[in-house]
């Protein structure tokens, strides 16, 4: 039996080639496709099929591409030689990047599993990867960013060999590196190719994952990848109004008892119950009578879980402080959590809440004579927009808790872990924000839209402008001092430089047709996200 394989796929674009990386199927169409696009793998297929000693390539330079088309050479950083001048760094480089790599991606709550596992060479290329091209992105250093290509594509390289061999596609390194790819791709993000590239990763995590089996979660360390892993796959349901996969929820409800891990176990659950009706919406497989009910019950779940986990006494729960000093507070408040995971669980749920009242408000919109019990108050428009501003200010008043505190040039250890998690839940809050300013325009369809076609964040009277101001700051110095590049396409996105519009119902951008290939930022859900989706 062959395992997944991580294939390299060339794009046909006007002028230019681009080299891209996608997951293909073990059907033998695919198989026979693969094995005729051998040559781009780096081992020969006919080699492996015939049990030869395949030398493959002389050097993993002669993977990279050279592309001058403008797309490209942007998100190289500029015209770049197909062999970077400089092959490797120094071992002095490669450990301080690995270093760095455990400091700043290493947290409690992001990529925890990896404080308890040892990461064996197989993932040395995708660390130094992740590790270079955020150092790179914090000084500007092209020689830097080449070294961060030439790892990248060494793990494409790595893994494509591994999920050759069904044993070791299921090993814990290879799952490991997939996800660390997609990372790599939020921190290079630049454009359209971006967002594909991280979406082929994210499936590819799932079905590495989904091949180990229901048995990974019994062992310490198999439960601690799968909490980690299945976060961006949610996200990515969300993110496409698709249903998370069922083993993901599942494994989920079944996973041993964890006092520390309950709130997110359960609060993966409850989004996946929004995914789900999200996507029944789009498909058209549920009447606005049964999608308003299934969301009354979803949000009481929400608010539920919000009670137990602010009783006094759980590790979850979080309290206001004052801190006119720190310069990431909103209005000199910063949230005091009980756990470092907890500004994370809080940001993901008031995301969902966010995304669940726009889709309540648009049903009681379109269909509210039919919604009506003689019990019930038909809720004003008022009331559905309170609610969104109040998680929106509570995301931004979580800002200090994950960028820190201390009025520091540096940014903290942990930062790079901190900034990529924020992300998403300010591009959110974002889109509240500009809610409250902009024009609200309808669709034919009666769809509410916004249309982000200029700055809303420049009025110094307006207090929501303020307030969009302050949160866009946040986003660019996520991008331009920590080095998550990510946060560039939510930044423009909330400026109005990308001229999108965006469904209010459906917490999605709408892409039209004439700007298919320009560049875009992942903002089809919530974060996420990132990617709105959140994280």
């Amino acid at each position: 039996m062959v395992g997944p394989r991580w294939a390299v796929k060339t794009v046909e674009k006007p002028r230019s080639d681009v080299i891209r990386y996608e997951w293909i199927a073990n059907r033998p169409k695919a198989r026979e496709s693969n094995e005729k696009r051998s040559k781009a793998l780096p081992s020969c297929g006919r080699c492996v099929r015939l049990g030869k000693s395949c030398g493959g390539y002389r050097d993993i330079a002669d993977l990279m591409f050279k592309d001058e088309s403008k797309s490209v050479t942007e998100r190289l950083g500029g015209t770049v030689d197909s062999r970077p001048r400089h092959k490797q760094p120094s071992p002095n480089r490669e450990t301080a990047a690995r270093q760095f790599f455990l400091d700043n991606f290493v947290t409690s709550n992001h990529l925890s599993s990896l404080q308890e596992t040892t990461l064996d060479d197989s993932l040395t290329a995708p660390i130094l990867a992740c590790a270079f091209v955020v150092m790179a992105n914090r000084n500007a250093d092209p020689q830097v960013k080449e070294f961060a290509r030439y790892h990248y594509v060494e793990a494409i390289a790595a893994t494509n060999a591994a999920l050759r061999d069904t044993q070791q596609a299921k090993e814990d390194s290879t799952l490991i590196a997939v996800a660390l790819l997609g990372i790599y791709e939020r921190c290079n993000w630049q454009d359209k190719t971006s967002v594909d590239s991280w979406t082929h990763h994210v499936r590819g995590t799932a079905l590495v994952l989904q091949m180990r089996g229901r048995s990974q979660i019994r062992t310490k360390i198999g439960a601690a990848l799968f909490r980690d892993m299945r976060s961006d796959i949610v996200v990515h349901a969300l993110a496409s109004e698709n249903a998370v996969p069922d083993y993901i929820v599942q494994w989920t409800q079944v996973m041993e008892y964890d006092a520390r891990y309950a709130p997110i176990d359960q609060l993966t659950v409850l989004a996946s119950r929004l995914a789900t009706l999200r996507f029944s919406l789009k498909a058209g497989t549920m009447t606005d009578t049964d999608a308003f009910a299934t969301g009354e019950v979803l949000e009481k779940d929400l608010i539920g879980w919000s009670e137990n986990n602010l009783a006094a006494g759980t590790h979850s729960s979080f309290h206001n402080v004052l801190a006119p000093d720190s310069p990431h507070s909103w209005s000199g408040i910063r949230h005091e959590a009980g756990t470092p995971n907890s500004h994370r669980w809080w940001n993901m749920w008031r995301s969902l809440r966010i995304m669940l009242n726009r889709m309540q408000e648009d049903l009681w919109r379109r269909s509210w004579p039919i919604l009506v019990q003689p019990t019930v108050t038909i809720p004003d428009a008022d009331h559905f927009r309170s609610i969104r501003l109040r998680m929106a200010s509570d995301i931004c008043i979580a800002a200090a808790y994950a960028l820190g505190s201390d009025n520091t040039a540096e940014p903290p250890q942990g930062s790079v872990a901190s900034g990529y998690l924020l992300i998403n839940p300010l591009g959110v809050a974002g889109t509240v924000l500009i809610e409250q300013i902009a024009e609200i325009s309808e669709s034919h369809t009666g769809s509410r839209q916004l249309l982000l076609n200029r700055a809303y964040h420049l009025d110094a009277t307006n207090p929501h402008s303020k307030q969009l101001a302050w949160l866009l700051d946040r986003v660019d110095y996520i991008n331009d001092v920590i080095g998550v590049k990510w946060g560039r396409s939510i930044s423009r996105f909330l400026k109005g430089e990308l001229n999108m519009s965006y469904c209010l119902a459906r917490s999605t951008v709408i892409y039209p047709p004439e700007s298919a290939h320009a560049s875009v930022p992942d903002l089809a859900n919530i974060s996420s996200s990132s990617p709105l989706a959140y994280q």
